[in-house]
């Protein structure tokens, strides 16, 4: 397991962020191991150094003989130093070198792998991480795209619908414009046959039908008015309807630019190249019997 949560779905900036930190994680730990390869390093060299050194000296001492040149004598160096090593110590040292700077190599090759399985299961489930994402922007825009296309049908049916209501608007003003002149003939009717003089200002069938003429148009126009009145709010609702269309639309259109044309497309020049492990050592297990010294 690369050691972080790749359950679905985790938020892209979370997985990073713990992708991150395992990675930080795995420097740490290839510090810590690179520092014990270092010191091993210097331990093995300074105890390769020093046995090139003794064997020279020994080499030199092996060609001397009673007829070598410069001999002398140095009292001072004839006695056993308590400080030198013991042929038992020395050669516990160079083997300790030797068995710890294997241990550390082995280490090293499995913090290598250990590293390199954290790459290559953290690249995966990045990628695995940004398909999701991608595949979640797809639906979306899907989404946002339906949506916005059944709005635009609304949207359209709507003007249509205004479009009626304010052809049904004029013709209720029309007709209630044209009950005015019938008004005006009943009423003048009326005002002038009042002036009939004395008897004759009788209450006849034609005065009757004048005054029913006059109730007629009037409860006409109070009808047409009441139906011109309900349109006008029917028509005010559309024009309102149509208004938090075009708004709804606009979000959409935005969020669609932003999500399709912005979003999508920069992701699409994310480039996931499949990792590729270094050749290393294979992690061998080490002896633990003593390493012989030639002495």
């Amino acid at each position: 397991s690369s050691g972080i949560n790749a359950e679905w779905p985790l938020r892209p900036g979370e997985m990073i962020e713990n992708v991150q930190a395992l990675l930080q994680q795995r420097i740490l730990e290839s510090d810590r191991q690179l520092s014990e390869l270092r010191h091993c390093k210097n331990n093995l060299e300074n105890d390769l150094k020093d046995k090139c050194s003794s064997y020279g000296l020994d080499s030199r001492c092996a060609g001397l003989n009673n007829g070598s040149l410069g001999m002398s004598l140095h009292n001072n160096s004839v006695k056993i130093d308590p400080k030198s090593a013991t042929p038992q110590s020395y050669e516990s040292f160079s083997h300790d070198n030797i068995t710890n700077a294997e241990k550390q190599r082995v280490s090293s090759c499995r913090q290598r792998e250990l590293n390199e399985h954290t790459m290559h299961q953290t690249s995966n489930d990045l990628q695995k991480q940004a398909e999701n994402v991608n595949e979640s922007f797809r639906i979306r825009i899907q989404e946002m795209i339906t949506a916005k296309t059944n709005l635009e049908e609304n949207l359209n049916q709507t003007i249509l619908e205004i479009g009626s209501m304010n052809e049904n608007v004029a013709a209720l003003k029309e007709a209630i414009r044209l009950k005015d002149s019938p008004m005006r003939v009943a009423h003048m009717r009326l005002n002038t046959r009042a002036y009939r003089p004395n008897i004759e200002l009788v209450r006849d069938p034609v005065q009757y039908g004048l005054v029913e003429e006059v109730a007629q148009i009037t409860d006409s126009v109070e009808a047409l008015t009441a139906k011109l009145n309900e349109s006008l709010n029917k028509l005010h609702n559309l024009e309102c309807n149509r208004k938090h269309l075009e708004e709804d639309i606009a979000v959409k259109t935005n969020s669609l630019n932003i999500d399709q044309s912005q979003c999508l497309r920069l992701r699409k020049t994310l480039v996931w190249r499949s990792f590729r492990p270094a050749t290393m050592f294979t992690a061998t297990t080490v002896s633990h019997n003593k390493v012989p010294i030639i002495m």
